[in-house]
Formats: structure tokens, C-alpha cells, sequence
């Protein structure tokens, strides 16, 4: 809209404004949530980070067994129904660390 005069005496802009205002303030507390959020995510998977280590050392370890003896061959699939066999199979607990014991 085009302003002639005192931009205070138009309602139109006044509107405008204060909804800019309202939609910008919402804005800034989801911008908040989701960095607190993405902050807690970090550290979560900071927590799983030496069990992903130790299984990709024991995946690649199982994979290398095949040079040794062609007996020693594992597919893809058996190496993911072992793990999951694993998180089956171990103690539910609520402290990550005593859970991921290694």
C-alpha cells in the first residue's frame, strides 16, 4: 500500500507491522526449542559414540576373517542380525554407559 502523510495514522501498515512483529517473535522461540533440541541430540549421540566405534572395528574385523580362511566368510545380513541380536539380548537399563558396557 502506498503511505501519504503520517505512516502512525495508517492502519493498514500499523497491521502489517504488528503482525511482522507477533510472526517474528514466534519465530525466535522455535529457533530457541530447536537449538536446545539439537544441543540434546548432540550429546545423546556423543554418548553412543565409543559402542559405533567398536562395532564398526568389529564389523570390519569379521569382514577380514575371509582372507584368513574362506571359511571365515559373513554376509552383511549376519553381521546386522548379530547386532540386533545383541540389543536384544542385553540388560534394558535407563544409564546409557551401564547399558553400552563393551
Amino acid at each position: 500500500s502506498s503511505s501519504e502523510g503520517n505512516i502512525l495514522e495508517d492502519e493498514t501498515a500499523i497491521q502489517v507491522l504488528s503482525s511482522s512483529k507477533v510472526l517474528s517473535n514466534e519465530i525466535s522461540e522455535k529457533q530457541e526449542i530447536a537449538a536446545e533440541t539439537e544441543k540434546k541430540i548432540n550429546e545423546t549421540r556423543q554418548e553412543y559414540l565409543p559402542i559405533a566405534v567398536h562395532s564398526s572395528v568389529l564389523f570390519f574385523t569379521i569382514s577380514d576373517l575371509a582372507a584368513i580362511d574362506p571359511m571365515y566368510q559373513y554376509s552383511l545380513p549376519w553381521y546386522i542380525n548379530l547386532f540386533i541380536n545383541a540389543i536384544d539380548n542385553s540388560e534394558p537399563c535407563e544409564d546409557i554407559q551401564k547399558r553400552l558396557v563393551i
